[in-house]
């Protein structure tokens, strides 16, 4: 963050006058900012506890992540998405004494720490040159358990954030769209970070992400339209909503666009494929938290699909028994209340790199499926292929131990009465179609209908969404998921 402040410093001093950022009710420039941050530390001066962050995406968040992170304390981001119980660990586990909160989160805030409201002073800009090294807490829900935090300090952020500057080619002509919340690091990063250092101008749209979950899919294509952006970095659930939109309404993305970064999980190769087609430039990446969120990415004008790119600059990346191993300025300190972590940090994630150097994932090491037969499926392989299919919004494999694999399926926004009117024999022929060239041993022979949010209240998934496969292993032997596991013979010559 040293890198990031003393930018926003020489942007102050250089291009005062330079919008830098831009939201639903504002936009502020780099003299104004660096004024507001400066006021903000000077707000927080004469309490040196531990902050954390409850807020929309919005200036009143830039300006408080900047101000909190230079005045040398720690900082943790408290992602709204979060349960009740999983905030309450992480205020106690973080040792946070305040929680800085707008109004849309004061009152939840404060059932965890004493709230402040966002600080709205301007100060003198030279007392950023005042600023300290910082900590930034990255609280990760994993798949199991209570969130971790991450350790993350100046060194490990201004790696990251000039790493992918460089990967991108950022310059300040570009102009960038946030969607997603700011409390996910890639997005604090790239939509935060990464301006500011170059110069260029953020435009925050802080309810797209909710509206495209709501089932307005324009609600992304609009953006994007409106801010005619040349960068933007997406998860593939919503580059998928985007790429529908496109279909739906026969446009394609708008010209000025170079990146599209994309990450979070595997993007499916049909959804890849529509999206270059309607002209998104997606350039697929890969990161963990304990890795500065990105460890590889794709460059512009290279995209080699299928594959997250070359690592970034200064990091070394290496495959070791199948799992990816990374060592390199950007690898975390350790997690908070645990031994501190010095060296290569081994991911858990299998991969390899093809001719060419680019990273390929294979998925979790701990995810791997094993079959009564003895055969070896990699589940997230199988549904980044159903994934791509329109009628399907999540799948999931299952099936350790099992003769075959069951997958989970939300239906999605396409599937009409498919999935309730169908025979078993025509859904699971539907699957294997799609799966086109997936050994046989690796398809699905049964499949059980479900939702996200009966997902979330079985325990499945967490409040962000990611699988928790073990708590389905379990499910799975239940009498409930039996009674609603449907399976049958499928026909080889089953039409698509």
């Amino acid at each position: 963050m040293a890198e990031v402040i003393e930018a926003l410093r020489h942007g102050a001093a250089h291009w005062p006058s330079r919008i830098a950022f831009r939201d639903h009710a504002e936009e502020v420039t780099y003299g104004s900012l660096a004024r507001l941050v400066a006021g903000a530390m000077e707000m927080l001066r004469g309490n040196d506890a531990s902050v954390g962050l409850m807020a929309e995406n919005s200036i009143g968040w830039v300006i408080a992540d900047l101000a909190v992170t230079a005045s040398g304390r720690r900082f943790v981001p408290l992602p709204p998405f979060f349960s009740d119980e999983q905030l309450s660990h992480v205020v106690k586990d973080a040792g946070l004494g305040l929680i800085l909160a707008d109004n849309a989160m004061a009152e939840r805030a404060a059932r965890f720490a004493p709230v402040r409201p966002l600080p709205r002073a301007e100060g003198e800009a030279a007392l950023l040159a005042d600023a300290s090294p910082g900590e930034r807490v990255i609280y990760t829900s994993g798949s199991t358990g209570q969130p971790k935090g991450v350790r993350l300090g100046d060194k490990q952020l201004d790696h990251v954030s000039r790493g992918l500057a460089t990967a991108i080619a950022a310059t300040e002509r570009d102009s960038y769209l946030s969607v997603l919340p700011f409390p996910l690091l890639l997005e604090e990063l790239c939509g935060i970070h990464v301006p500011i250092m170059v110069g260029g101008v953020s435009a925050i749209r802080k309810d797209v992400a909710a509206q495209c979950a709501g089932g307005n899919l324009d609600a992304i294509r609009n953006a994007f339209e409106e801010v005619q952006p040349s960068v933007s970095v997406l998860v593939p659930e919503l580059l998928r909503a985007w790429a529908g939109s496109l279909i739906l309404s026969g446009e394609r993305a708008p010209a000025s666009l170079r990146v599209v970064a994309v990450g979070g999980a595997p993007v499916p190769p049909q959804v890849l494929d529509a999206a270059v087609n309607f002209g998104i430039p997606c350039l697929e990446g890969y990161g963990l938290s304990e890795c500065g969120s990105v460890v590889a990415v794709n460059r512009p004008g290279e995209a080699a699909p299928g594959t997250v790119g070359r690592p970034l600059d200064g990091l070394a990346v290496t495959i070791s028994g199948g799992e990816i191993v990374v060592e390199g300025p950007s690898v975390m300190s350790g997690y908070v209340g645990r031994e501190p972590h010095e060296g290569p940090w081994h991911t858990g994630d299998l991969g390899h790199f093809d001719e060419a150097g680019n990273l390929v994932i294979e998925g979790r090491k701990d995810a791997m499926l094993v079959t009564s037969f003895g055969r070896n499926v990699q589940p997230e392989w199988i549904e980044a292929h159903l994934q791509g299919d329109p009628r399907i919004l999540r799948a999931t494999l299952s099936g350790h131990g099992q003769t075959w694999p069951t997958a989970l399926i939300v239906p999605g926004a396409f599937a009409g009465n498919f999935f309730t009117d169908a025979r078993p024999a025509q859904v699971l022929a539907a699957l294997h179609n799609i799966c086109s060239g997936v050994p046989d041993y690796a398809l699905p022979r049964s499949y059980i209908l479900t939702t996200n949010d009966e997902m979330q209240a079985l325990g499945l998934t967490s409040p962000t969404g990611r699988v928790r496969r073990k708590a389905i292993e379990a499910w799975l032997r239940t009498a409930d998921a039996r009674s609603r596991s449907r399976t049958a013979l499928v026909p080889k010559e089953f039409p698509k």
